[in-house]
């Protein structure tokens, strides 16, 4: 397909003749414009027309009853078998008087929607249109996608100028190279410049999805199209942090040393952990060494290192949560600087930079006290675990004015005991893990629908549940820090999945015959030795099923 942006480059040599063809093209658009509004007006012309026609019969067939009434009435009243009028006291009929059965009225109203004073603002002519090869596609439709689980990605329809566009009405048409593979496929219309494609993969593969934009017949294709499609079979859970992985499939990094700076590389503390869109950059949270640390999953390197504690601008002190956009934004919650810094992450350096530091320390809009776990929701919302408030705010991730906040200190429905980690669902539901040992799962705007869980060691209980993620198949993973383990359930209704975890190193026994030698007079006991989680503090999932857990009290990061 040709790109219709590609008729508005010229040269110095051939201007001349691009204008002229421009302004030729411009006219003849014009004066179809003008065909379309006045068959646009015409057309509702006709359809008055014959709603006044309509509206003139009815009138009629109210008249001919109404005589027909008043006729056969007065039939009645001179043959003496029309009853009298009922009374006005104790309703005895009235002998001589007679009421009629009709009245002369007749009336036209206007109903609720009467759009006259809409017609002076109706229809619009502009000078917008989409260019196909200038607009885009982005979301979890175009990284890896599992068998039975729907999935979707926007279409982002810009101008000539590259501009993103607020209106919809286009004609977008989804292909897949094997239709036959995959259900349900659609694209909706958002009416804000975005269209939305949604499509059910039935078989694992390869695939290849066409978009194009435009009337049919002279649509073109969407930038970078064919987009490649990987299926894959649905995760098998009950595999995962078993046997021989109870410490991943892979460690990155190394354990940081207490009381001194870490080189790039290790960690201390490590808390908070996010993927970057494309699944395969990882942000982790090294809270002591107050910085955030960058890892490549596909190879375990570590990238680079941004941060130093302080309270300046660029400064942490105690960084805790993390959270990364699909513009490469990155959110990470300040803990004792009672903030949110900004940063920004360059694939093509693999770097981070600082941009601007949110909020202050307070309990009024846009202030924090002891910010934690943050999230993102499907229409770009930030979730703000506000702590020590007890409540969870919501930001607006272009400006970070707040959209609203939700909750209060206490026990009950909707309410917190200092919030600990936000996530949504594959539906957009909101899930907030808390201090009450539970998971609370809330609308878009805040509104309570139901929780789990209560404090306990048992499947679906918790302790301490401080870290908390979905993924592309709306399982939910918790970690459940106190009980050493992580749990899995169905976001959807919270029914337990999984779990795994870590425990005590069980001691040698001796061989047989051989008694435990007593531990010699002085010597201090040794402390039990750890296998597997200890102490889960975050995790995050990528769309290829690789799972990272950092641990708090062992200093590492596992990948399972």
């Amino acid at each position: 397909m040709s790109r219709r942006i590609d008729s508005l480059y010229c040269t110095t040599d051939t201007a001349e003749d691009v204008v002229r063809s421009v302004i030729e093209a411009t006219r003849s658009e014009a004066q179809l414009v003008k065909n379309e509004v006045a068959a646009a007006v015409s057309e509702r012309i006709q359809a008055l027309q014959a709603r006044q026609q309509e509206l003139i019969e009815q009138i009629d067939c109210l008249v001919q009853t109404k005589l027909e009434t008043l006729t056969e009435q007065l039939q009645q009243i001179q043959g003496g078998t029309c009853p009298y009028a009922p009374g006005d006291a104790e309703n005895q009929p009235r002998a001589g008087v007679y009421l009629l059965n009709a009245d002369a009225v007749l009336s036209f109203r206007l109903a609720e929607t009467d759009f006259a004073e809409k017609i002076p603002s109706w229809g619009q002519v502009g000078e917008k249109s989409t260019y196909a090869s200038l607009s885009f596609a982005k979301g979890p439709g175009l990284g890896v996608l599992k068998v039975n689980n729907p999935s979707f990605l926007w279409v982002f329809a810009c101008d000539r100028e590259g501009q993103r566009r607020t209106e919809g009405g286009d004609r977008v048409v989804a292909t897949l190279s094997h239709p036959e593979e995959f259900q349900d496929v659609s694209v909706e219309d958002l009416q804000d410049g975005r269209y939305k494609v949604t499509f059910l993969p039935l078989t694992p593969g390869s695939y290849n999805l066409q978009i194009s934009i435009g009337p049919e017949g002279a649509d073109e294709e969407l930038c970078g199209c064919p987009f490649t499609l990987e299926v894959r079979p649905p995760t098998v859970y009950q595999t995962i942090g078993v046997d021989a992985e109870t410490e991943g499939k892979a460690q990155l990094g190394s354990p940081g040393e207490p009381h001194v700076a870490d080189c790039i590389g290790s960690v201390h503390h490590p808390s908070g952990v996010a993927f970057d869109h494309t699944g395969r950059y990882l942000f982790i949270v090294d809270q002591s060494n107050h910085r955030v640390q960058v890892f490549d999953s596909m190879t375990q390197e570590v990238l680079g290192a941004y941060g130093s504690k302080g309270l300046g601008p660029s400064h942490f002190d105690m960084p805790c949560g993390i959270v990364a956009d699909r513009e490469n934004k990155i959110i990470v919650s300040d803990l004792l600087n009672h903030r949110l810094q900004v940063l920004e992450f360059n694939p093509r350096t693999q770097e981070l930079s600082f941009l601007q530091s949110i909020g202050s320390e307070g309990s009024g809009p846009g202030q924090f006290s002891f910010p934690k776990g943050l999230g993102l929701t499907e229409n770009g919302g930030l979730l703000v675990c506000d702590s020590a408030n007890h409540r969870v705010q919501v930001l607006d991730m272009d400006g970070f004015s707040m959209i609203r906040e939700f909750g209060s200190y206490g026990f009950g429905d909707g309410q917190f005991d200092s919030p600990l980690a936000a996530t949504i669902t594959c539906t957009g539901e909101i899930l907030i893990s808390d201090g009450n040992n539970r998971i609370q799962v809330f609308d878009g705007k805040g509104g309570f629908l139901r929780s789990f869980g209560v404090r306990g060691k048992k499947d679906g209980f918790f302790h301490y549940p401080v870290g908390i993620a979905v993924n592309d198949e709306n399982a939910l993973f918790v970690c459940d820090q106190g009980n050493h383990r992580i749990q899995v359930f169905n976001a959807s209704d919270g029914s337990f999945i999984h779990k795994w975890g870590g425990s005590k190193k069980k001691k040698e026994a001796p061989p047989e015959g051989q008694e435990v030698p007593p531990d010699s007079e002085g010597e201090e006991p040794q402390p039990d030795e750890w296998q597997g989680l200890r102490s889960p503090a975050g995790i995050a999932v990528n769309a290829s099923g690789m799972i990272v857990v950092t641990d708090y009290h062992t200093h590492a990061i596992y990948a399972f």
